[in-house]
């Protein structure tokens, strides 16, 4: 690690002197990741005369020669620009009444039945298409399943606010088709082996489960917590949630894992089993839950990262949460590249880098602001509360909604100024609320007063911080080159976080 001189503003990617280039503490894989998005965003928003991958391929060339110190961001520079370059698909002719489908993806809930992502066959066009189901059609295909479908085929459409047929472009979507009957459909193989099946069965059963035992808002609260299956969630609480500030708790993320963990981590206390095996087994849990949820980006990138740092002192190497952190992003964007351009995407990784960077020196200013009006750390009743759990919870609150700040103003156009008073109410419940929903669903309805009074209290928080009466900024359109630019301005300019307590964070 290169020690600089105390003329330094940032720890990133630090200023000194004039110039940008200077690296304190080198972390590859954040610059990979960066780069990668540079080379993703420039690809679909600039025309340029050439391929991208070329015109990109020589800029990272260039700037890989002239600051040796970037060379990571130019190799993620000329990766994203090819990836995305392949990735990208022209549209297609619409497909005959008739095809040949197999399923790549597993059925999800909707308000007005299922839905199912598959590939086609036959005729083996280039793309993808979502089919919908609608709930009176029975023994619905599902991962890894080869059926003939017969349906009428159109293009997505275009809602006013909302331009969801080029976010389903960028999946690759182009077409998609409705199912009315079980006449319309024949299954020609079975994929009942596929071991995917058995967590689009664990999913089907779990909603089988509260849908039976609970009331329809109460039994969506629980399943978008639980596996973040929000497909048929009822808008206007939905909207509530979000404007609350609350809405990540219906997204598995960072710390949806964090809790599952702890679970298998108290399991797995009291056993005799080696460091080794406890670590392996916890990296386990957190991949079978990530797979349980559907391996959003969000919950994949919090897998990585949990890996990541427990794998490291067995293998000899040093913790690192922001590199960490930089390994999932870039490993996310090759696989999915247009997951970049997608809120959820935006919202965990900004999120957790806000964090990361802020939260230990936030917290410690938080505690001294404490002590000086009088409240010392073994005095009072409030102290416990206040030091253990109240401004830990306000910390994590604040980074995490400084860093969607603009993100969110950006799709929604909304940001409430008391969503870290709604989330420390929300934040400390959910934790029981997962135990509850996860035991619920085992022992098959047992425990339902206790499930249903922590979904009445998540949403009279969400309802009753939603509200007109909430002071909220908002701002009918924000540039794209202003959120980028705030968050190009926090990479160069943050300070180098504090080693040990962001690790151990």
């Amino acid at each position: 690690m290169r020690v600089l001189p105390l003329r330094r503003f940032g720890g990133l990617f630090p200023v000194r002197a004039g110039r940008i280039g200077e690296v304190v503490r080198p972390r590859p894989m954040l610059q990979l990741a960066l780069g990668i998005a540079l080379g993703i965003s420039l690809t679909e928003w600039l025309a340029l005369p050439i391929a991208p991958s070329v015109g990109l391929g020589l800029l990272g060339l260039i700037l890989a020669l002239s600051m040796p110190h970037w060379k990571w961001l130019a190799l993620g520079l000329v990766l994203g620009a090819i990836r995305y370059d392949a990735w990208r698909s022209p549209s297609v002719p619409m497909p005959p009444r008739v095809v040949i489908l197999r399923a790549v993806g597993t059925l999800e809930p909707t308000r007005n039945g299922y839905r199912l992502l598959c590939a086609f066959k036959e005729p083996p066009l280039p793309t993808y298409t979502l089919v919908y189901f609608r709930p009176n059609v029975q023994n619905l295909p599902d991962y890894g399943d080869v059926f003939r479908l017969e349906a009428d085929w159109r293009r997505p459409p275009r809602f006013p606010g909302f331009d969801w047929a080029r976010y389903l472009e960028r999946r690759r979507v182009y077409h998609i088709a409705t199912v009315f009957s079980e006449r319309q459909w024949e299954i020609l193989e079975w994929g009942e082996r596929r071991w995917q099946r058995w967590f689009s069965a664990a999913r089907q059963s779990l909603r089988k489960t509260l849908r039976s035992r609970l009331a329809h808002d109460d039994a969506a609260l629980i399943e978008g917590m639980l596996v973040g299956a929000t497909g048929d969630f009822p808008p206007p609480l939905r909207e509530a949630f979000h404007r609350s500030g609350t809405g990540h708790l219906l997204a598995t993320s960072g710390l949806h894992v964090m809790m599952v963990l702890h679970m298998v981590y108290l399991v797995l206390r009291g056993t005799p089993m080696p460091f080794a095996g406890r670590v392996g087994l916890v990296v386990l849990a957190a991949w079978c839950y990530a797979l349980l949820a559907g391996l959003r980006p969000s919950i994949v990138r919090a897998a990585t990262m949990v890996s990541c740092a427990l794998a490291a002192p067995l293998i000899g190497r040093e913790a690192d949460s922001l590199n960490a952190l930089g390994f999932a992003g870039a490993l996310w964007l090759l696989i999915a590249p247009h997951a970049l351009f997608e809120v959820g995407f935006q919202y965990s990784f900004c999120a957790v880098l806000f964090i990361l960077l802020f939260y230990s020196r936030l917290e410690r200013w938080l505690r001294r602001g404490v002590q000086r009006i009088g409240i010392r750390p073994a005095q009072g009743f409030l102290s416990a509360p206040l030091q253990k759990l109240i401004i830990p919870l306000l910390s994590v609150s604040l980074c995490a909604q400084a860093g969607i700040s603009l993100v969110q103003l950006y799709h929604f156009g909304y940001l409430s100024f008391l969503s870290p008073v709604a989330n420390l109410l929300a934040v400390p419940m959910a934790y029981p609320t997962l135990v509850l929903g996860f035991w619920f669903w085992l022992s098959q309805g047992v425990g339902v007063a206790l499930v249903e009074w922590c979904c009445a209290w998540q949403k009279w928080v969400a309802l009753s911080f939603s509200g007109d009466w909430v002071p909220a900024l908002r701002q009918a359109s924000v540039p794209a080159w202003s959120a980028i630019g705030f968050y190009a301005g926090v990479l160069l300019l943050a300070p180098e976080p504090p080693l040990g307590e962001v690790e151990e964070f």
